[in-house]
């Protein structure tokens, strides 16, 4: 009989603690609210940028390493949408996380990519509940997230999303 009472506790602790740890999630982290701001240091530079220096333009903010073969493969695409659509109000933040700076870098010069990479310490990861790589966030103008994508983002896809939003 105690037994099937502390089964009994048990279900009804987690039917309630549940519904109050997602009540925990960051806010931004979901589609339709506010991304946290956040701070980082540009990549082998003393410069940094936050995202809300980007208010008034949609951003991509994604969480990649060089040494990730799907953050490598989607790259190249991102760069071609960087260069197409950066004058009509796109941008992207490339994070890298994982990676020593020199191999970040490294890659970054060898493939002449434009677009912005920044160094996390860890601390916006966590913030954006990074566990997998590549993740993207899509956000717009605003500041409010628009798409929330974890895994390589096909071209097409990604283009599609930001045009939605410019």
């Amino acid at each position: 009989m105690k037994k099937y009472i502390f089964v009994f506790v048990a279900i009804v602790l987690l039917g309630v603690a549940i519904p109050v740890l997602g009540q925990l999630r960051g806010e931004g982290l979901v589609e339709g609210k506010t991304a946290p701001d956040f701070t980082l240091p540009v990549l082998m530079e003393e410069e940094t940028i936050s995202l809300t220096d980007m208010r008034g333009q949609v951003v991509l903010v994604n969480f990649w390493s060089a040494a990730c073969p799907p953050c490598r493969e989607e790259k190249p695409r991102m760069q071609r949408l960087y260069e197409e659509l950066g004058e009509k109000g796109f941008t992207i933040l490339a994070v890298n996380v994982n990676d020593i700076p020199g191999m970040a870098k490294s890659y970054i010069d060898e493939n002449n990519f434009t677009f912005p990479v920044l160094k996390d310490d860890g601390e916006v990861s966590e913030l954006y509940e990074v566990v997998f790589i590549p993740k993207s966030l899509l956000i717009d103008r605003d500041g409010v997230v628009r798409h929330v994508q974890v895994g390589a983002m096909e071209e097409d896809q990604l283009r599609s999303l930001v045009q939605e939003w410019l």
